[in-house]
């Protein structure tokens, strides 16, 4: 089984872990080499759609590429995990 078929079979609870590990080991350390981070706020299934909701924290909260670092981490969930996850920022 694929990493993406996994994610669909999991409940919400583990699919809030995965969102949160992949954020871990494959987004967080971009953020904090440039004095910034990203914290998990929460995660909804609605319409089909996984929305994630997180806060950019440090010098992403002010940054000019924040809309370019939000699209990347998007990138990121969609291709490793779904499609249908949506970022969302607070």
């Amino acid at each position: 089984m694929t990493e993406q078929e996994e994610f669909q079979q999991a409940t919400l609870v583990q699919k809030i872990n995965i969102i949160d590990k992949v954020i871990e080991d494959k987004i967080r350390d971009y953020l904090v080499k440039d004095n910034g981070d990203m914290e998990l706020i929460n995660v909804v299934e609605k319409n089909g759609l996984i929305l994630v909701y997180v806060e950019f924290q440090g010098a992403c909260v002010s940054c000019e590429s924040a809309g370019g670092t939000h699209k990347s981490a998007e990138n990121i969930l969609q291709r490793m995990l779904s499609e249908d996850i949506r970022l969302l920022t607070i």
